[in-house]
């Protein structure tokens, strides 16, 4: 017995069908048998019910297998799969299967020209256009329909108590339709095209609205926060401030797998916050820095308009402080004119970048009898540890009741040395003489300079006094630094130091020079050079007023001062080596006359240099030649030395000289290349024998030859 409405099963004496619920009307048991096979005639698909389905036919086109067999996909036709335990569905129209479509309760669909073999595990065979899971509903093209449903029209599908689908959809017990050509799983959501209600997209569309108004909202206060406290305000004043602008340090690792699909980065940055680096921007920001001392020391206007500042930075304990990327402004106001901010060229310290012209003092008075041998030692591990590369320069100055030369500048350390060794102990102590000749031989270099003094006692010989020594060091902006023993004058030496810039020691033993001497260059390598841009239509040493502010992330201070540039010594050109000037002046003045021209006088150390001496005196009939050099006494013995350091080996001497005394027993020193007899020899000499009223006939025939060694 058969349904009339779905060709089901039923039981004897059922009034309603058990699987659609239509009303039973009886049917002779040759209709049933016609219902449970049809044929289409176009696509030979064949509809077995489940009692009779047994087997399997591999020939077909199409076969539906029983549940509780394993269907195998066949890999010659794509796009298809059979999954265990799928629903059938179909197309119905007017209670009839459409082509390509099949169905069996219980049964497993394949799809047009597909063929299964049996027992190959668990691959599931699809049917055209679409993808079955196991317990879900099977689709057939362009339609579905579930057991335990109501029959569905053209191109639709309707589902017991479920909304129906739209064009070419499928629908499952309890889910939503199905747009073209989808699968659908137990439980999920709809995928149709124009599928939602208004109502719903309606409200996602607010929904969408309101997700970008916040998203803008954040994006502008995450600006905002960045703007105020991550990129402070930069006022971009001219590109020479670039140098001095913050810094950014960045860090970054990479780290890449052996296989080289992925790439993985960990990455550090930190990046300095940038600050106004202008003059008023960086005294704004003082406030929040430890602050630290700044002293001016020095200037050099010999490229103006280019002038060079010196500066030392010291903590309050008077330790240098190092500035680490440093900003720098200055402000320069010209005699009575306008305060302008100027250009900064460069600031950086002095180590391994700028030297030092050093002027070495040195006391051999008598009283330096048994001390003398230790201070040279000391002297020349000092001279020998400098830094030439970078433009150190020593000149090594000498006193005792005199001043002497014993090396003037150079970087020659083997000149320096011999300077050292040919110091000999004599008379008194003319400390101020030699700081006042130090002091202006120090001024007229270029850059940073200094002197450097050693004492045992008090000055009792000199010409110059104390304070003429301290006008002399201010005004050409020379600091000065005294090492003195317990028996020197301790109030004198601090005044001279302490109004110059420099520093006074009174140590108890000569060998703690070795320690001050190498601390007082750390000093002045640790200084700072800054280097702005003045105004090129103004005078080079006219008076300037300087404001300066130096700051790193830690620590800053500012500073105003005055100052008047001094003209520094400027080498000149010269058609040759020699110059020979006659004048009647003293060696002193001779000598310091050479010095301004940037030579020395002249030092004769062969025969044939003696010999274009004497033909450059005997062209203008000079009988009186000043010479670089001196006479010392070693062991009771007059010897000679030459201002240079120079071995003094070539030495043509007058019978009986060098005598170190003149006959009336005026002392005698200072080298003299003279003409007596016709012959041409060597002389020490007083210091002014033209002066000396007792000489006439010095005048008129004296004069001096200038040595250029570049």
């Amino acid at each position: 017995m058969f349904c009339n409405e779905c060709g089901a099963s039923l039981k004897e004496g059922s009034v309603f069908c058990s699987s659609c619920g239509a009303k039973v009307k009886t049917i002779s048991a040759s209709d049933g048998q016609s219902l449970s096979q049809s044929v289409n005639a176009d696509t030979n698909n064949t509809v077995y019910n489940s009692d009779d389905l047994n087997s399997y036919n591999s020939e077909g086109d199409t076969d539906i297998l029983r549940a509780d067999m394993q269907p195998e996909y066949n890999t010659d036709v794509s796009d298809q799969a059979v999954q265990k335990n799928i629903m059938p569905q179909y197309n119905v129209d007017n209670q009839q299967q459409s082509s390509y479509n099949s169905t069996s309760y219980n049964q497993q669909p394949q799809s047009y020209n597909n063929s299964s073999q049996y027992g190959m595990g668990y691959q599931q065979p699809q049917s055209d256009y679409s993808a079955m899971q196991y317990n879900q509903q099977p689709q057939s093209d362009y339609s579905a329909m579930q057991y335990n449903q109501q029959p569905q029209s053209d191109y639709s599908a309707t589902q017991y108590n479920q909304q129906p689908q739209s064009d070419y959809s499928a629908v499952q017990y309890n889910q939503q339709p199905q747009s073209d050509y989808s699968a659908v799983q137990y439980n999920q959501q709809p995928q149709s095209d124009n599928a939602l209600p208004e109502e719903d997209a309606s409200s996602n569309k607010k929904l969408i609205i309101a997700l970008s108004v916040i998203s803008s909202l954040i994006l502008v206060a995450i600006i905002t926060l960045v703007l105020v406290f991550v990129l402070p305000k930069k006022d971009k004043d001219d590109d020479s401030r670039a140098d001095n602008g913050g810094k950014n340090e960045k860090q970054a690792e990479q780290t890449a797998s052996s296989d080289g699909d992925t790439t993985s980065v960990i990455a550090d940055t930190t990046e300095a916050a940038v600050i106004d680096t202008s003059y008023n921007g960086l005294i704004n920001n003082l406030a929040n820095l430890t602050p630290v001392t700044i002293k001016f020391v020095s200037s050099d206007v010999s490229d103006y308009p280019n002038v060079k500042t010196y500066f030392t930075v010291e903590n309050s304990a008077g330790e240098t402080v190092m500035l680490s990327s440093p900003n720098v402004a200055i402000k320069e106001k010209i005699s009575n004119g306008a305060e302008v901010e100027r250009e900064i060229k460069s600031f950086e310290q002095l180590e391994g970048r700028e030297g030092i012209s050093i002027e070495l003092v040195a006391d051999k008075s008598g009283s330096m009898d048994s001390d003398l041998g230790t201070m040279q030692n000391i002297m020349s591990q000092f001279v020998n540890a400098l830094d030439y590369n970078s433009g150190d320069m020593v000149e090594l100055i000498a006193f005792d009741s005199y001043v002497m030369y014993m090396c003037t500048y150079t970087q020659d350390v083997s000149l320096l040395n011999n300077g050292i060794n040919n110091m000999t102990t004599y008379g008194e102590t003319a400390l101020y003489d030699a700081l006042y000749e130090a002091v202006r031989n120090a001024g007229s270099k270029e850059g940073a300079r200094c002197v450097i003094a050693f004492t045992d006692g008090i000055d009792n010989c000199s010409v110059h006094t104390s304070d003429e020594v301290i006008n002399l060091a201010n005004t050409y902006a020379v600091p000065i630094f005294i090492i003195g023993t317990y028996s020197g004058d301790y109030s004198i030496y601090s005044d001279i130091t302490s109004r110059t810039g420099g520093m006074y020691w009174d140590i108890s033993s000569v060998s703690d020079m070795s320690t001050i001497l190498d601390s007082i260059y750390t000093r002045e390598k640790n200084m700072y050079c800054l280097e702005y841009v003045s105004d090129s239509s103004a005078d080079a040493y006219a008076e300037r007023n300087i404001s300066c502010v130096m700051s790193d992330d830690t620590f800053g201070s500012s500073l105003s001062t005055s100052f008047t540039a001094t003209e520094t010594l400027e080498k000149e050109k010269h058609e040759s080596r020699y110059e020979l000037i006659v004048e009647d002046i003293s060696w002193s003045e001779a000598n310091e006359a050479c010095l301004k021209k940037g030579g020395h006088l002249i030092t004769i150390t062969s025969q044939e240099e003696m010999d274009m001496a004497v033909a450059m005196a005997s062209e203008k009939e000079l009988r009186f030649v000043w010479m670089g050099g001196y006479t010392s006494i070693r062991n009771d013995v007059a010897y000679g030395h030459w201002i240079t350091g120079e071995p003094f080996e070539f030495q043509p001497w007058y019978p009986g000289e060098p005598s170190r005394t003149d006959e009336d027993g005026a002392a005698e020193m200072y080298l003299m290349l003279w003409q007596v007899n016709d012959e041409w020899s060597w002389n020490d000499q007083r210091n002014d024998p033209v002066g000396d009223t007792g000489l006439a006939y010095f005048k008129g025939k004296t004069g001096y030859i200038c040595e250029y060694e570049d």
